[in-house]
């Protein structure tokens, strides 16, 4: 039973034997009582009757009509197997049953029903009654009053052996019935164990499949309940793993491709160098270019060393109050000279003069650096690039890097933030790039709990917009 249908099948079938159990013991009891309530009021009804007679033919008329209280008698022994005792005023039996012993007349009897019964009670109890009856009876005691006066008490009563009789034929069906209910519970209960286990495994075995490393597999559970909701997770899932693969592959091809190139290079500029292939008076030019290879690999392995520390400790922010204006201003002078080579006009606009926020100095250096940088790279000759910072009414500053360059299409628009994904048109424009400078602008951003967005179309240039909160100048 260690399966999950085992255990959800023994669970199941436990709660309906358990059920059943107390079903049947409730049944059995509630009928029990119902017999005896309805014995007890067919007593009490005939003892009615005969109290009328014995009031009629005995104490109103003047005399004893034997014939019609015998008649009476009668009915209770063959129709309610019932015994008759008249007991008078002074506790003595005067009349009793055929059924009962001749010994018990002219005896005094001082049970607790008699006493209870003398006081002008109708009782119903169960026993022997004083010890007249050898086996339990239900005997119900009926008073006998004649003008206002109690002048004696009848007592009709009724083997318990007979109820019991009358139980157990009706305990076995009753039985019978809830047998066959076990037995259609327990169908139902399999099939439906195995209706709820059967996706449990289809979703199990899928999940060792992707395990293993196929991301293609899924799953079909048709529903909304939680075996199905748990089948589109993992299928969710599933597609974001392979999604990630993808990536994965993706990120090896541009790597190994970026690791490949500088490492050809250097090793054909240093092999011609050794080889005297290149004469002594150009070494240093090749020697150069081996440089700038090295120092490209040093920089690509620094970004990955970035990019891994991300979500990292070493990702903790160093807040501290600056003027945002002043911090774009700075920047832009790194750019200066490739601004100037391409021509490209560049427009400034701040809202007001200056704008103070609270953020990581460094880390908002190294967005806005991004971004200025990326704008360049991508800006034809003669384009242009605008940088912009505006306050809103929620205290935030936005800023705005837009440019009028190539622009991104849908797909790139997606996965332009991914880490070392670089679009087509990056591919062929930026050859050094890593494809990781505006992963690091989104995790910077997302560390100071602001946002960022991007629109863009293709051939319409791009517009970063990020938000910073604002903080008044002390100053002031």
């Amino acid at each position: 039973m260690r399966s999950i249908f085992g255990k959800l099948f023994l669970t199941y079938l436990v709660a309906l034997v358990i059920s059943l159990i107390f079903i049947t013991m409730a049944l059995i009891k509630a009928f029990s009582l119902y017999l005896e309530r309805q014995k007890k009021d067919l007593l009490t009804e005939q003892g009615g009757k005969i109290v009328q007679a014995l009031e009629e033919s005995y104490y109103w008329g003047g005399f004893f009509d034997k014939k019609k209280l015998d008649n009476e008698i009668s009915i209770l022994d063959e129709y309610l197997d019932a015994s008759f005792i008249y007991v008078d005023s002074s506790y003595k039996i005067r009349i009793i049953s055929n059924d009962i012993d001749v010994k018990w007349l002219g005896e005094n009897i001082a049970a607790y029903e008699v006493k209870e019964a003398m006081n002008g009670y109708i009782t119903e109890s169960k026993g022997n009654l004083g010890g007249i009856f050898d086996k339990p009876v239900i005997t119900v005691g009926y008073p006998v009053i004649v003008k206002g006066e109690i002048n004696g008490v009848i007592f009709m009563s009724s083997p318990l052996t007979e109820l019991e009789k009358l139980g157990n034929n009706v305990y076995k069906i009753i039985i019978c019935i809830i047998l066959a209910g076990g037995f259609f519970g327990f169908i139902i209960i399999y099939f439906s164990s195995k209706k709820v286990t059967k996706p449990l495994r289809k979703i199990n075995e899928a999940a060792k499949i992707i395990a293993n490393g196929d991301f293609e597999k899924r799953i079909f559970v048709k529903g909304s309940d939680e075996t199905a909701q748990l089948a589109r997770s993992l299928n969710d899932m599933a597609e974001s793993l392979n999604e990630q693969e993808k990536r994965r592959r993706e990120f090896i091809s541009n790597i190994s491709h970026d690791l490949r190139s500088p490492l050809t290079s250097m090793k054909g500029f240093v092999q011609a160098i050794i080889d005297g292939t290149i004469p002594p008076e150009k070494q240093e030019r090749y020697l150069k270019i081996v440089l700038d290879e090295s120092e490209r690999l040093a920089a690509l392995a620094n970004n990955m060393i970035n990019i891994n520390n991300l979500n990292g400790r070493e990702n903790s922010l160093d807040l501290s109050e600056f003027d945002i204006n002043d911090l774009i201003k700075k920047t832009i002078f790194n750019f200066e000279n490739r601004i100037i080579s391409k021509k490209i006009n560049l427009r400034v606009t701040f809202e007001e003069k200056v704008f103070f926020v609270r953020a990581d100095y460094e880390k908002i250096q190294r967005v806005i650096y991004n971004l200025i940088d990326n704008a360049v790279k991508f800006t034809d000759v003669g384009g242009e690039i605008f940088l912009e910072t505006k306050k809103t009414d929620n205290k935030k500053i936005v800023v705005y890097v837009r440019d009028n360059g190539r622009g991104l299409s849908e797909e790139d628009r997606k996965r332009v933030f991914d880490r070392f994904y670089k679009a087509d048109v990056s591919r062929s424009e930026d050859k050094k790039g890593s494809g990781i400078g505006l992963s690091i602008v989104k995790e910077f951003i997302l560390a100071h709990g602001e946002v960022i967005t991007l629109n863009s179309e293709l051939n319409k240039g791009c517009e970063f917009i990020f938000t910073l909160p604002f903080v008044k100048n002390k100053n002031k």
